[in-house]
């Protein structure tokens, strides 16, 4: 039994992302993305709220970074359109 462990932890980077940017995600087992805006940042998380197709409501989902690691998120964001950043497991960063 090991007394310490090394362990690679993968997380946003918190300097390319943050609140109030736009993004486009599209998890592997959705026909199509969502636009929205990232109303929170950690580390481990991103929530994006958005607008349904439904009408005046609101409804956000969670990106985990461990998921976009294992290539299940495909996200594009973006501060001001200006310059717009992607991550797609399959092309690398």
């Amino acid at each position: 039994m090991a007394l310490v462990i090394n362990k690679s932890k993968c997380m946003f980077d918190l300097q390319q992302i943050s609140r109030g940017n736009l993004i486009y995600a599209k998890h592997s087992s959705w026909d199509k993305g969502r636009a929205g805006f990232v109303t929170s940042v950690t580390e481990n998380t991103v929530i994006v709220q958005y607008r349904p197709e439904i009408g005046n409501i609101t409804n956000h989902f969670s990106i985990h970074a461990v998921d976009v690691m294992n290539g299940k998120w495909e996200v594009r964001w973006s501060e001001d359109l200006t310059e717009i950043y992607s991550y797609d497991k399959q092309e690398g960063e």
